[in-house]
């Protein structure tokens, strides 16, 4: 199915969906735009606005390295509202391969061969599936649990690890050649730099937001707005703090609206997530609330068995994260947990 044709089909599948995918008429330059969500985490989920060249740019350079044609059977474990099954879906009609909306337990009787889900979401798989050859993961942190699990329960599969967002789609691309707590070089097509907020260069390995130029950028927000993209001439942001390599590969350090000061330290929140998983829980979430002595206290949320930090306020260990359609945390509801 070529992919002028595709916001129709997806449109047909339910009036649910139309307000969000489709293409857009009130405008005549924007006639072949696709609509679709960001995805939420941290707040109301924005629609924006992406042209077809810049989804045939994301399709013609990945389905080329993941062999998705005819022969393909794809699965995603999350709906259409969020991008990366999306993307899943389109991909998958504009190279004919099979598409399906799965739970994690079908993906042998449906003998799936690639499989496009977060991080959080394969940590949440437990049957052995053998036959998935492909894995495409972002939207998360990707650690060494998560590699160790997803080795054991996809014995045969290639993982292909993504950073983008739904603003810019891809941004990078990982696979095991990629050193270890990188996110990989800049996928095809796209220039990334290091700058300050003002958009001067910072030296070389130095942290600083993450700007690029891509083809594959978003046209603009059809609904909503976000205080952390922000262009500079014909660069964008949207507000990881990050740096590179010598060799061009990307290491993110955080968001730049989750990195806080607190008693006169800068926390990222993202890293204490991550260092909550790697001391042993499933999942975590941080949640930070403003205090008139230090700026922000921090309250925790677990999957399983972690120790708290010095830096936590609380720490609470729940059966289950509430999650967004995406895997990913929902922090709004985490925050109404609080007491």
């Amino acid at each position: 199915m070529p992919l002028t044709a595709i916001p129709a089909f997806l449109n047909a599948l339910g009036a649910g969906l139309s307000p969000i995918i489709g293409p857009a008429t009130d405008a005549p330059d924007q006639r072949d735009s696709f609509f679709t969500l960001t995805g939420g985490t941290t707040g109301a989920p924005k629609v924006i606005r992406r042209s077809t060249a810049s989804w045939l740019h994301s399709i013609k350079s990945l389905s080329a390295k993941l062999g998705i044609g005819p022969n393909a059977r794809v699965a995603t474990l999350g709906n259409l509202t969020y991008s990366l099954s999306l993307y899943a879906a389109i991909e998958s009609l504009h190279c004919g391969a099979d598409f399906h909306f799965l739970a994690g337990g079908a993906l042998n009787s449906r003998t799936i061969t690639h499989l496009y889900a977060t991080p959080t979401q394969l940590r949440l798989i437990r049957q052995p599936a053998p036959g998935v050859t492909h894995i495409i993961t972002g939207g998360g942190p990707y650690d060494g649990p998560t590699a160790t699990h997803v080795g054991r329960v996809f014995p045969n599969a290639k993982v292909w690890r993504f950073y983008g967002a739904a603003e810019t789609s891809f941004i990078t691309l990982a696979d095991r050649t990629t050193p270890e707590g990188s996110v990989g070089p800049a996928f095809p097509g796209v220039d990334i730099r290091i700058r300050d907020a003002a958009g001067n260069p910072v030296p070389a390995n130095t942290a600083g937001l993450v700007w690029l130029r891509s083809p594959m950028v978003f046209s603009a927000y059809a609904s909503g707005v976000s205080d952390s993209t922000k262009w500079h001439g014909d660069e964008l942001s949207v507000g990881e703090v990050g740096y590179l390599d010598p060799s061009g590969n990307l290491f993110l350090t955080g968001r730049a609206d989750r990195i806080l000061t607190i008693a006169d330290q800068s926390i990222s929140l993202d890293q204490l997530e991550s260092a909550l998983i790697a001391a042993g829980a499933d999942s975590a979430a941080i949640i930070a609330l403003t205090d008139p002595l230090r700026g922000y206290v921090l309250h925790g949320f677990v999957e399983g068995s972690a120790p708290k930090p010095g830096l936590l306020k609380s720490l609470t260990k729940l059966p289950a994260l509430p999650r967004l359609t995406s895997g990913k945390p929902d922090y709004s509801t985490l925050r109404k947990l609080i007491r």
